[in-house]
């Protein structure tokens, strides 16, 4: 099991709706992230930050956590290779809206 720097509830961090990522500082001077689309997809729970090694553990429940905008999950089935595909492609689209952003 790692070590985390702390826990921290969720709603004691920000929110970027535009982005769809949630942030807290660190100690360092940069800022812990973790996505909302990390949370919703991949039931991540460990925010970084980019700067540092230091890693925060964040709290929260999936029902307290706004709708993921622009992700379209129609296929409830992992086991479609198709589907997976899919999934992997709208993953790259999004990772490349939060880097030009």
């Amino acid at each position: 099991m790692s070590d985390y720097y702390d826990e921290i509830e969720i709603e004691d961090m920000d929110f970027n709706p535009t982005k769809q990522i949630y942030t807290y500082p660190c100690p360092c001077g940069d800022i812990f992230r973790i996505s909302l689309e990390e949370m919703w997809e991949f039931g991540e729970d460990v925010a970084n930050c980019p700067s540092c090694t230091l890693q925060i553990l964040v709290i929260y429940d999936d029902d307290d956590l706004p709708e993921l905008e622009g992700f379209d999950d129609d296929s409830e089935d992992g086991d479609d290779a198709e589907g997976v595909d899919n999934d992997q492609e709208k993953l790259a689209v999004q990772l490349k809206k939060l880097e030009v952003s």
